[in-house]
């Protein structure tokens, strides 16, 4: 009996898409209300800072050796060990909630090993992308990516908030196991490189192979500002992203419908902005369109947030956030894949992805401890800090988290303003050809 057909191009990276939309929605609604459960347990931003930073550390220190794997082994292979993972360490939370025994530092430790596996996720698929389309369609894959963050957190947050009161937490954990394996199913379907192109590559030792995607972006001045640029804003972002739930939730009484509201408004704002991304025609100049985002996602998100003290502020300063969010990541991936070849892609996005992500827990890491130890306090009336940013951000509940907000977003506004003004960023496109207009992977700088 002859084998089905495999898809390809375009109609094989959406039925990939697809599977990822699913795997999203269940590990959206998971992760509402591990957060909500989290939060009822200790009552503190700290211990949310600590479950999130350990999934992403995890996924920082594992990110070099990714890479590597990504550029010996077969894609398919590559991209589903992220779902594999997340199945697993899902299915090990469902037996722990089923149990009615659950602790803090078992969460901790089951996001740690689901942080390793992600560690795969991003540059497999970034890698993907590039293997399956012709370049003019790399904006549009990448909006459809950014569709699989934004279009799921719609519904899901205020579902699971719904279902939160109606059924336990073990049956949103049952649907994020389900979700993940039709997720690993889709990529059967597909047809994918076998291994990826290496030619001209020169053999070399594990270390020099290792740190050849650090190496590519260190010797090209313009991609290391993108980096620099990329990882700060993921700083910033850090830091008001780990306390957007407990400041909602402290300045409204822990009412979980707004806290909803404002993550699916956002969610809105996402889809909107990825829609958009995915029907205009790629400009020349991205670079441009990312330098914008930030500045937007700064003063409009999360300056917005912090001044804000009311749901109808948050929700639209959340829905103006995540509309940039699409053009930010989906240009400057595009960008990316663009200019480093087939052969050292895994190693180069593991790269990029190993200096973001490090960016994500240091910003919990600074943004928890902080709110708990020292802006709370002296965020209360009479405080040190009240007098001079209380008429800003409010005082009381939710004081120190909007501060935070304000000077995430005050940072990432510099940022974009830097790279504005630094000529080997902003025309980065034009100073470094595109990777089909390089020889070889030989050129690797040693």
């Amino acid at each position: 009996m002859a084998k089905p057909r495999q898809l390809t191009g375009m109609t094989a990276f959406s039925v990939l898409w697809i599977g990822q939309v699913l795997s999203a929605v269940g590990t959206r609604m998971t992760n509402f209300v591990l957060a909500i459960w989290v939060w009822r347990e200790t009552g503190q931003a700290s211990a949310l800072a600590v479950l999130t930073f350990c999934a992403f550390g995890a996924t920082v220190l594992c990110s070099p050796f990714a890479g590597l794997l990504i550029d010996r082994l077969s894609r398919r292979l590559t991209i589903m060990l992220s779902d594999i993972g997340s199945a697993v360490t899902t299915g090990i939370l469902l037996l722990l909630f089923l149990s009615g025994h659950v602790q803090l530092w078992q969460l901790v430790a089951t996001n740690t090993l689901t942080g390793a596996f992600l560690a795969f996720q991003f540059p497999a698929y970034a890698a993907t992308v590039a293997d399956l389309l012709p370049k003019e369609q790399y904006p549009k894959a990448n909006g459809m990516l950014s569709l699989v963050r934004s279009l799921p957190a719609i519904a899901a947050p205020a579902l699971a908030g719904v279902l939160l009161d109606a059924f336990s937490t073990s049956g949103i954990l049952l649907v994020g196991v389900l979700a993940y394996v039709i997720a690993i199913g889709t990529v059967f379907l597909v047809r994918l490189p076998s291994k990826p192109d290496r030619q001209g590559e020169k053999v070399a030792s594990w270390w020099h192979d290792w740190t050849a995607g650090f190496r590519y972006i260190a010797h090209r001045r313009g991609l290391t500002g993108l980096l620099a640029l990329n990882t700060m804003v993921g700083l910033t972002s850090a830091m008001g992203f780990v306390v957007l739930i407990p400041m909602i939730l402290a300045r409204t009484g822990e009412d979980q419908f707004q806290l909803g509201i404002v993550q699916s408004v956002g969610a809105v704002g996402g889809v909107c902005g990825a829609l958009v991304l995915t029907r205009v025609r790629p400009p020349e100049k991205k670079m441009r369109f990312v330098i914008g985002g930030i500045l937007a996602f700064s003063v409009l998100g999360q300056i917005g947030i912090g001044l804000g003290n009311t749901l109808v502020v948050w929700a639209v300063a959340w829905f103006f956030a995540w509309l940039t969010v699409p053009f930010v990541e989906g240009y400057s991936q595009a960008i990316w894949q663009l200019k480093v070849p087939s052969g050292v892609r895994g190693r180069v996005f593991a790269a990029t992805q190993l200096f973001e992500n490090l960016a994500l827990p240091v910003g919990f890491a600074i943004s928890g401890p902080l709110v708990d130890h020292y802006l709370t306090p002296q965020m209360r009336p009479g405080g040190s800090l009240a007098s001079t940013f209380g008429p800003l951000v409010g005082t009381g509940p939710g004081g120190g988290m909007g501060l935070i907000f304000l000077a995430a977003g005050t940072i990432g506004t510099v940022c974009a303003l830097a790279a504005a003004l630094t000529r080997s960023v902003r025309d980065l496109e034009t100073q470094l050809p595109d990777h089909d207009d390089v020889v070889s992977t030989a050129n690797l700088p040693g």
